[in-house]
């Protein structure tokens, strides 16, 4: 199983010098160094001057949650607030994956419930949805699958770079998601 993802946006200098703790941390003292990571320890104790993205589904709130084990997510959501206070937010995307369908309302009613913000987000792997079948063959490359293959790590054409119009239309339900991508780019150094 891959580690748990989440996004980590420098707010200042200090945030600055724990980004560079957090990457030395991960570097030299990963067990697997083609695949360096931190604990959740090291994200609480270098988390001053850092903004804190959930990660969605491949998060550790979002991946808990797809295993169905609600309570379990609530108490990590619960530990990152307290590291990031004021500076959580809850990350919300829509690539047409089931685990994010099915995630999403639990997600935003944790949101509400504890009084943090939502942020919508779109992870894009190429540049247009024309670009999805290309992108995908070369995924296949990478891991030496191929394309008819069932297992095999798989995006959707909508992985592609949208445009904040394609974004508003995307998200028109949760507004408030759309308008925080800027609040979180204002409180950005």
């Amino acid at each position: 199983q891959h580690p748990d993802q989440v996004v980590l946006l420098v707010q200042n200098d200090v945030g600055y010098r724990n980004i560079l703790k957090l990457l030395s941390t991960a570097y030299m003292e990963s067990d697997n160094a083609e695949d360096p990571q931190v604990t959740l320890e090291d994200l609480e104790k270098y988390s001053d001057g850092l903004i804190l993205l959930t990660g969605g589904i491949h998060g550790p709130v979002g991946r808990l949650m797809v295993d169905g084990q609600f309570e379990h997510a609530e108490v990590c959501l619960d530990r990152l607030a307290k590291a990031y206070p004021d500076r959580l937010y809850i990350e919300l995307q829509r690539h047409g994956l089931k685990q994010e369908a099915q995630i999403e309302a639990r997600m935003i009613d944790l949101a509400y419930a504890k009084n943090l913000p939502l942020v919508a987000t779109n992870e894009a792997f190429f540049p247009g949805r024309d670009m999805f079948q290309s992108h995908d063959a070369l995924v296949c490359i990478a891991e030496s699958a191929y394309v008819s293959q069932d297992q095999r790590r798989r995006l959707t054409p909508d992985h592609y770079f949208k445009s904040p119009e394609e974004m508003k239309v995307l998200f028109a339900d949760v507004p408030e998601a759309i308008a925080n991508t800027l609040v979180v780019a204002q409180r950005c150094a």
